[in-house]
Order: C-alpha cells, then structure tokens, then sequence
C-alpha cells in the first residue's frame, strides 16, 4: 500500500513489469507516433492540447525524450552548461524524432534499473522509474498524434492497465507536490473489465492512500483498460460509453478531475 501526503517522497509499490517491458512498449509506441506525424497533416489540432497542432506536439514529445536521455546519462537533470537539445525544422518533424526516440532507447538500454538516479517524482529515486514513464508518456501522445490526424489504433490492455497503475502512484502524488491539489473526500475503487487491475484511493484525512485491491469504494469506475485510462487523463474518446460508473457521482467526478475533464 502506498500512503503519502504533499510532503513526503513515498516509496514505490513492487513493480508489475521489468524495465525490458517498458522499453519495448517504448519501441512500438514511438515508431506509431512517428508515423502519424509523417501522415500529417502538421496543422491538425491536438484536441487534448487547445492551442497545439502536430507540430507541438512531436518538439513536446522529441524534447522530453531529449532530456530524460540526458538525465538518464547523468543522474541529474541538465544544467545551465548543457545548453538546451536542438529543435526540429518542419521538413523532417519524423526523422527529428525517431533521432531523439533512438537516443533514449540506447541510454535505457544501459540503465541499472535498481541503481540511482534522478527524477521528479515523488518515489524512489532509481532507474526503472524512467523506462516506465517515458512508456507511458509516449503512449499516450501517440494516441493525441493519431487521433490528430485520423482514426487512433487500440492501447495494448496490458498497457493501459499499468498505466492505470503508474497514473495513481505517481501522476496523483506528483500533482499534490508540484500543484498543490486538494484530495477528494471520498474513496474510488477502479477496476478493470479485459485485462488485470484494481485499485483502491481513499483520501485518510489527508494522506494520499493507494492499494491494489479488490474492495469496495464510495465510487467505482469499471471498463476496458484503455477506457479507463483515456478517462483519467482526461481524453475525450468513444471509448468512455464503455465505462461503468457506480456509486457517488460526485466523488466519482472529484476524482477524475484532478487531471482533466
């Protein structure tokens, strides 16, 4: 179980998958965003994003890939002597990315995923954290990158599962340390319909609490994996007709604001 309030630096749950896990999601997901931006068109709008299109979105995904790969290198994050990584032209958007995607890729290839490193996340500082975000960070882009330009390709159930997962031990406690967020009152039991995943959060006055489990909630949300996930991260899809809500429609609401919608 994780506990954690704004001030602490809690420690991670047991992993669920190996850094290789990751890393091949990684693979996959970068290569399918990489080929939406080629399908383009550049201009489309980035509906999770107001104001981006395409473009943004690939220099926003490239630059964080370019600085994880520099802290992954070093242990830190960059400093002013490092200067900032190079920025894309609009005549090669793809090819600027698939650089800093196989960048990354070869720095977490040489990753101890026990050893130390550096991060900002409130959980243990050590390297397997990185090869799970930069995963998940890419994944879900490469559904805004799709959906941009067309019709977005199904999340791996398995996936979107940990997703779910990494989204309540880190997402949830980043944003009480970096924002601030004021908790919901009441608990939220989510569980998945196609694949594995259950969890319970509960605010226990005022301490952050998480388990994996299969108890009951003030609410629930239950469906696919992917649905749930999009939900929680606020992406307005198809796929939330799939979900099934239970329970106090306004802690159930609480909850899925904290990071959007």
């Amino acid at each position: 179980m994780l506990a954690l309030r704004s001030t602490d630096v809690s420690d991670a749950l047991e992993p669920l998958h190996d850094s290789s896990w990751y890393i091949r999601h990684l693979t996959e997901e970068g290569a399918r965003f990489a080929a939406a931006v080629e399908r383009g068109p550049l201009d489309a709008g980035v509906a999770a994003c107001p104001g981006w299109q395409l473009t943004n979105l690939v220099e926003h995904l490239g630059l964080i890939h370019r600085w994880a790969t520099y802290v992954v290198e070093h242990g830190e994050p960059p400093t002013a002597d490092a200067g900032p990584p190079p920025k894309p032209g609009r005549d090669d958007l793809a090819g600027w990315y698939r650089e800093s995607l196989a960048g990354l890729l070869a720095a977490l290839d040489r990753l101890d995923p026990d050893g130390p490193t550096w991060h900002p996340f409130p959980v243990e500082q050590v390297g397997r954290v990185w090869p799970r975000r930069q995963a998940h960070e890419t994944a879900m882009h490469r559904w805004d990158a799709e959906r941009a330009v067309g019709e977005p390709s199904p999340f791996d159930p398995e996936l979107a599962s940990d997703g779910i997962d990494e989204y309540f031990e880190i997402t949830i406690p980043r944003l009480m340390v970096r924002e601030g967020i004021e908790l919901p009152t009441g608990s939220l039991h989510v569980h998945c319909t196609d694949v594995e995943g259950e969890w319970l959060v509960w605010n226990d006055g005022g301490e952050y609490r998480l388990k994996r489990a299969h108890e009951k909630g003030d609410a629930a949300l239950r469906g696919p994996a992917a649905a749930i996930l999009l939900r929680l991260w606020g992406r307005d899809s198809p796929l939330s007709d799939e979900l099934s809500p239970v329970g106090d429609e306004q802690v159930l609401a609480d909850w899925l604001s904290i990071a959007g919608m």
